[in-house]
């Protein structure tokens, strides 16, 4: 009798905290690594969920950060099996959706029959010109009608390709892993200059998407510098470093710029997988100050202050004049927070628990919370200009809400 007891406990026990038990099994090493608990938000703003659908079993473990596009009215997407799907931004209904292949014999495009783990599409969505513009695993850049997903036109580049596509003033610019930058002509794909980088023996899996500013193509690449091109034959015009290379392993020389560069009136700031956070002058690439905080993700600007997540989980703004901070909050440290993004009068970041957190871009406060899902959000949440947020975890499921002010 006193035997069964000893076993309804134990078994309650296990049913009712196993989360619990689990830990008795862990070290006091594994555990200090655990994301940090989130507490409850006095006065929290409310959360709306607009709608969510899955776009398959998404990237899972890849590390592509795929992120959709919007041009305010409909979200551009891309799914595991190959397909481009445009989902209005209100409703989530599917306004057109394509599947697409590379073209073998013939100029038809169809069904990927291998999916995103053997040969999908890989990189975030470009969008501009009345484009959207994907690449596929092994470097066919695809070019369809916004309006209707009609196929434009079909190139090539040279490697797979992560950073989502530039397009500006006609020109299609992609970045690919083998640091090379193309421009394609949005009209019909042809090549108008290509512009050759030297990568590390060992870099990370990433790349940030090229930008444009003041007739430039501002590029972040591998070895840890910034650089500027002309638009209109790729010529360089100046060169900038984030980050220099140090230590006697190749991973302990990792200096990638990886996340999206900010683009100010009269700067461009950049962050570097060391930790390392510039501000570079757009006019000559002077390096105007330089910040040990920063990581592998995106940045944004506030009036004053440039918006980051360091490695370790610390959110940050930096004063853009001067680089001192202006603020730093740790309720989620270890928790892998995305780059953050503006949303109306607040700022957005993912996190590793698939959790989205809204906070006060002066102070830092957070302000609202809600999950997309059980799964990592790893691409910098996606936001229209009427403040809706869209974002996706690496098991495909999209989603978009709305704080309720």
């Amino acid at each position: 009798m006193r035997k069964l007891i000893g076993i309804a406990i134990l078994s309650t026990v296990a049913l009712s905290g196993c989360g619990t038990m689990r830990d008795w099994f862990r070290s006091d090493t594994a555990k200090a690594s655990d994301p940090t608990k989130l507490t409850e938000i006095a006065g929290a703003k409310e959360v709306d969920e607009l709608w969510s659908e899955s776009l398959g079993g998404g990237e899972k473990l890849l590390g592509l950060r795929q992120r959709p596009a919007s041009d305010g009215s409909t979200v551009f997407a891309v799914t595991d099996d190959g397909e481009v799907r445009a989902i209005d931004i209100e409703t989530g209904k599917t306004r057109w959706e394509r599947s697409l292949e590379e073209a073998s014999n013939t100029r038809g495009w169809k069904l990927w029959k291998s999916g995103v783990l053997e040969g999908g599409i890989q990189s975030s969505v470009g969008l501009g010109d009345g484009l959207v513009v994907v690449t596929g695993r092994t470097g066919t850049v695809f070019a369809l009608s916004s309006e209707s997903g009609e196929p434009r036109w079909e190139a090539k580049v040279n490697a797979e390709v992560l950073a989502a596509p530039l397009i500006s003033r006609g020109t299609v610019i992609v970045r690919s892993q083998d640091g090379r930058v193309t421009a394609l002509d949005a009209a019909d794909g042809k090549q108008k200059w290509a512009v050759d980088r030297a990568i590390p023996t060992l870099s990370s899996r990433g790349a940030s998407s090229p930008v444009a500013a003041a007739g430039l193509v501002v590029v972040g690449n591998d070895d840890g510098t910034v650089v500027a091109l002309r638009q209109e034959d790729g010529a360089p015009v100046w060169e900038a470093p984030v980050a220099e290379p140090e230590g006697r392993s190749e991973l302990d020389r990792l200096v990638d710029v990886d996340g999206d560069l900010a683009v100010g009136a009269d700067a461009i700031y950049a962050s570097s997988v060391r930790g390392i956070t510039v501000s570079i002058s757009l006019a000559g690439g002077q390096v105007g100050w330089t910040r040990d905080n920063g990581g592998a993700n995106s940045l944004d600007l506030t009036g004053d202050g440039v918006l980051l997540a360091d490695k370790g989980g610390t959110l940050w703004s930096l004063d853009r004049a001067s680089g001192s901070a202006l603020w730093r909050n740790e309720s989620l440290l270890r928790r892998q927070p995305t780059g953050p993004a503006l949303a109306g009068s607040l700022a957005v970041v993912g996190d590793v628990e698939g959790y989205l957190h809204w906070f006060d871009p002066q102070t830092g406060e957070i302000k609202a919370r809600t999950k997309v899902g059980s799964a990592r959000i790893l691409a910098t949440p996606l936001v229209t200009s009427t403040g809706i947020v869209v974002a996706v975890t690496d098991e495909g499921r999209l989603a978009a809400f709305r704080v309720i002010e």
